[in-house]
């Protein structure tokens, strides 16, 4: 499969990525709200239950884990829709979808710096240092396979490079548009009041920006890949 970047192809990826993240958070303090019965406070990457589940570890384990295992499952969906028996074009959503919930930021923040949903939680119930051995593994079993398959799904020509930039580039965008732009925005009290699905009015803003981008562009992540070259035949000194 050859990766083919048109401006239409790059918006629905670049959206799919965004409503990835922000799905991810909404899964969390979604779960609190059905456990608590309250919704907690949160940003566009911190987020807390409300205070009649400050003190229940059960619960906050289960918002906390559920965040990472709704985005492992959209990967391993993706994971499937990249079998070799899948047309190119459902190969190609599934490829967006391994990258566009960042299994790049998944490795880097529970195998190598400690922290991330996956080792927090674990951290709760086991000590710090088996909670980062057992998270990380967790992490690199979940990631791991579909990176590997969605790597073999490209064409040998290049095939490096564009892994490597689908792998790296969502979380240095989400780095800088998610963490740098819009925390800073909100934290400066812009668009801060609390509205719907516990979220404050620049969440939910966002989230309604990139869910109607991603609903305009979502065919283009079906031609995200194109067949790849074919193979060019063997010269030979006999006659065919």
């Amino acid at each position: 499969m050859r990766i083919t970047l048109t401006w239409r192809s790059l918006a629905a990826f670049i959206a799919l990525l965004f409503v990835a993240g922000e799905t991810h958070e909404l899964v969390h303090t979604g779960l609190g709200r059905l456990l608590c019965g309250c919704w907690g406070t949160r940003n566009f990457n911190v987020w807390s239950l409300c205070e009649s589940c400050a003190h229940k570890p059960l619960q906050n384990l289960a918002a906390t884990l559920a965040g990472p295992l709704f985005s492992f499952a959209l990967m391993w969906a993706g994971y499937f829709l990249l079998a070799p028996r899948h047309s190119v074009g459902y190969r190609s959503l599934g490829f967006a979808l391994v990258f566009a919930n960042i299994p790049f930021a998944r490795i880097l923040g529970a195998v190598f710096m400690g922290g991330n949903d996956e080792v927090y939680a674990l951290s709760k119930v086991m000590p710090y240092y088996a909670a980062w051995v057992v998270g990380g593994a967790a992490v690199l079993l979940a990631t791991v396979p579909p990176l590997v398959r969605a790597y073999g799904a490209l064409q040998p020509r290049g095939r490096i490079w564009v892994f490597l930039g689908f792998f790296l580039l969502p979380t240095a965008l989400l780095f800088i548009v998610i963490l740098g732009g819009m925390n800073s925005l909100l934290a400066s009290g812009f668009l801060a009041t609390y509205w719907i699905l516990g979220s404050p009015l620049l969440i939910t803003s966002w989230t309604a920006l990139v869910l109607v981008s991603l609903g305009l562009t979502y065919r283009a992540l079906f031609t995200l890949g194109q067949p790849g070259a074919a193979a060019p035949r063997q010269s030979s000194l006999l006659p065919a």
